[in-house]
């Protein structure tokens, strides 16, 4: 709304200046004649309408500036009005300088509109740029494109579908435009489109008409949803190509050399942001096996704790799924779940407690775990995110927990995650079985449920529960579908 005032207001000034701007220079055009070089101050007005206004702007001034200079004003400067012998020579210069004015203020209009739609392409491509540089969320990232490359080339409809090279289908990855019915229409497939052969071996392609052309896979479908001509370019690297990008225009048209070009931009960002995202998912991979690696080096200190961390992550990605956590931060929050006992390789075997619940022999070297696992991974500058939760964990919501007592929302939320998963796992899977018979599934979820509000966050606690519950049901559904034979009966 206030951009819209504002609009409103810019244009109300403009059109004040150029009134004021008219009147000066047909005050001059007055005192000088129309034979002097006042005239040519029309000029400014003229460019500037046609810059703010476009091409009506121009031709209206342009208009007014050829009637300003019409029969009625001086000629020279203090000779009066033009006699009316030379009135046809008058209303012959006035014709002539109109048409000259007029083509000077197309002229001027066309080349802000050209130099307007340049810098529109430029900042686009430069937020698709920074976008890129920013996130690594690939999706995002390409539907932005495509939104972009949509409104930029004034088409109805843009998509992005990669190459599956094993089935030979272009998958649809990013679209904007239309709804998913005309995206769902049906599998995309390279050996049954001559169209998208030719645009994967490196050429752009476009159809006049997709409701007629014969290459063409939807032609009904792209009648009803309004599409006709379409403009295909090649989604590539330097090594390979990747997929295909597409702009659908709503009426019939030629797509220019310009175009093509632009849209050719459009996927070269594409390509870039697919690359960097492979890159990261590649440097993402090798971290988080680098991770388990060390964990699982960690836990062969005690084989009966082995591929803890590994179920505790399990868990805590399921809690997190169900309470909404974002994908970005579910990432971070599965490193430091994976880690959340790293600290544990400072300590010797026999000062770790057999059940999770230490003596007070053990509280001394137990307690210290967290905060040795901090001050191991405070170096990893990727890892800060997650120090809080390899720190935090064995708090409790009452605050009976170490390493510093905090108490509820003191706690960090994922800390709170980590320890609802940490302490189920131990139950069903107890650190030494000769010691603690582990619980089944519904009697370890009585004893979380049962320390909700004191040991643990009490909303947590039943989203984990719907988990639970919900694993619970699967598998009761599996064991009434499936037979149970006479023999196994007696076995």
């Amino acid at each position: 709304m206030a951009a819209m005032k504002r609009s409103r207001t810019g244009t109300i000034v403009s059109l004040m200046v150029l009134a004021l701007a008219m009147a000066f220079v047909t005050w001059l055009v007055y005192l000088a004649g129309t034979d002097s070089y006042a005239v040519h101050f029309y000029y400014l007005p003229i460019l500037w309408a046609a810059f703010m206004f476009g091409d009506p702007g121009a031709i209206i001034v342009s208009l007014i500036a050829g009637l300003g200079c019409g029969w009625w004003m001086p000629t020279e400067s203090g000779q009066g009005l033009s006699s009316a012998d030379s009135s046809l020579q008058n209303l012959f210069n006035m014709i002539l300088r109109m048409l000259i004015f007029y083509v000077v203020g197309i002229v001027a209009s066309r080349l802000s509109s050209e130099l307007k739609r340049r810098v529109v392409e430029a900042r686009t491509l430069y937020e698709v740029a920074r976008s890129i540089t920013s996130t690594l969320r690939i999706k995002q990232v390409l539907e932005l494109i495509t939104s972009h490359a949509m409104r930029v080339m004034d088409a109805k409809a843009c998509n992005i579908r990669l190459l599956d090279e094993e089935t030979g289908e272009l998958k649809l990855t990013a679209s904007a435009g239309l709804g998913e019915d005309y995206w769902q229409k049906g599998p995309v497939l390279v050996p049954g489109s001559v169209v998208d052969q030719r645009v994967l071996s490196g050429h752009a392609e476009q159809i006049y008409d997709v409701r007629t052309d014969p290459h063409f896979q939807y032609p009904e479908a792209a009648r009803q949803a309004g599409l006709t001509s379409v403009l295909i370019v090649p989604l590539e690297t330097k090594d390979k190509v990747l997929g295909v990008v597409r702009v659908y225009a709503k009426s019939p048209r030629r797509f220019v050399q310009r175009e093509v070009d632009l849209l050719t931009a459009f996927a070269h960002q594409a390509s870039v942001a697919i690359e960097n995202a492979e890159l990261y998912e590649d440097i993402r991979r090798s971290y988080y096996e680098t991770v388990r690696t060390l964990t699982r080096a960690i836990e062969a200190k005690d084989s009966d704790t082995y591929s803890h961390s590994e179920r505790v992550t399990d868990i805590v990605d399921q809690i997190a799924a169900e309470v909404g956590i974002p994908e970005e931060q579910r990432e971070l929050l599965r490193f430091g779940s994976i880690l959340h006992d790293v600290g544990k390789i400072g300590l010797d075997r026999d000062d770790l407690p057999a059940n999770g619940e230490p003596g007070e022999p053990e509280q001394a070297f137990y307690r210290m775990h967290p905060l040795i696992g901090q001050s191991i991974l405070a170096p990893v500058t990727f890892l800060q995110p997650v120090l809080s939760v390899v720190t935090h964990h064995h708090e409790r919501w009452d605050g009976t927990g170490f390493p510093e007592s905090l108490k509820g929302d003191a706690i960090p939320y994922d800390a709170r995650i980590i320890a609802i998963a940490d302490a189920y796992d131990r139950l069903i899977n107890p650190h030494n079985p000769a010691r603690q018979a582990s619980l089944s599934p519904q009697e370890a979820l009585h004893d979380i449920l049962a320390r909700a509000g004191s040991g643990f966050d009490p909303e947590l606690v039943m989203a984990f529960r719907r988990i639970v519950m919900q694993g619970l049901h699967r598998t009761d559904s599996l064991q009434q579908e499936t037979p149970v034979s006479e023999a196994e009966e007696d076995c």
